[in-house]
């Protein structure tokens, strides 16, 4: 009998879900992953698209290349349980998340795994943002702080690393946990805020990584709900004033009008268009 050759595991895992998204996205957003400077990488699709000629579409977005991996779930699971599917599937020393939506950069998985191997003590690495409405035109640039400690003093005051853009050590999962299911919204928040509480460090690189795909303006007021519950249930003693204050600014923030909040929003957008006019 011949003896059974089992493949060694690429370096990294990108966890990808996917919910009824269009041809032209999901195709595109996968393809920018195919692009990578960075090849060796398995990406693992979770979709639970509903309309059954958009999943045959992403389904055949992935069989064009053997790194791809499809996954349609028999029922529906969410966010939480969509990503802590991907996470068991995944075989990589690393992770990379990313969004259907979304275009990463042909340089995104090189930088961040250098990042990586150049930071042993770092668990965790983001990068900035390039904000894209839906015709792919740039709306802004969104940067966040890069030394582990301005990122950690301010994820009690805001979220200071991009979800899509994360790219982490797997064996966090098994150490710490990873998403709660329980979370329909801030699944990161909650998820970053636990790992910092048992020491996980985390970091972000300058560059922008991804072209983020914003279509609202606002989001869900259930979003800023759940956010607030993160925080309530991840408190810790340490950094109290700066928790205490970022539970009370998200709180007052969850009560104000919609209408409120949607004029902060257009404002703060307007600004950063400016900025990235000017830049």
């Amino acid at each position: 009998m011949l003896p059974i050759i089992k493949s060694a595991p690429p370096l990294v895992s990108v966890v990808v879900p996917s919910f009824n998204e269009s041809t032209e996205i999901v195709r595109a957003s996968l393809q920018s992953l195919r692009a990578q400077t960075f090849t060796d990488f398995e990406c693992i699709v979770i979709d639970e698209s509903t309309r059954p000629e958009l999943a045959a579409a992403c389904e055949a977005a992935c069989a064009e290349d053997p790194r791809f991996i499809y996954i349609h779930p028999t029922e529906r699971l969410g966010l939480s349980r969509s990503l802590n599917l991907g996470l068991e599937r995944a075989r990589s020393e690393l992770v990379a998340r990313f969004d259907s939506d979304d275009l990463c950069l042909p340089e995104r998985l090189a930088l961040q795994v250098a990042y990586l191997q150049a930071h042993p003590t770092v668990s965790v690495v983001g990068g900035s943002l390039e904000i894209i409405d839906e015709d792919g035109r740039t709306q802004a640039f969104r940067h966040y702080p890069q030394e582990p400690k301005a990122v950690a003093r301010g994820m009690h005051l805001t979220t200071t690393v991009a979800h899509p853009t994360i790219m982490f050590r797997r064996a966090l999962v098994a150490a710490h946990g990873s998403y709660n299911p329980e979370f329909r919204f801030s699944e990161d928040l909650d998820l970053w805020l636990r790992w910092l509480n048992a020491g996980v460090v985390f970091a972000n690189i300058p560059q922008v990584v991804v072209r983020y795909r914003q279509k609202n303006t606002r989001r869900d007021i259930r979003h800023w709900r759940f956010n607030l519950r993160a925080r309530v249930q991840n408190f810790a003693p340490r950094h109290l004033l700066r928790r205490v204050t970022g539970i009370g600014c998200i709180a007052v923030w969850t009560a104000l009008p919609e209408a409120v909040q949607e004029h902060v929003f257009r404002a703060v957008m307007l600004r950063r268009q400016r900025r990235s006019g000017s830049a």
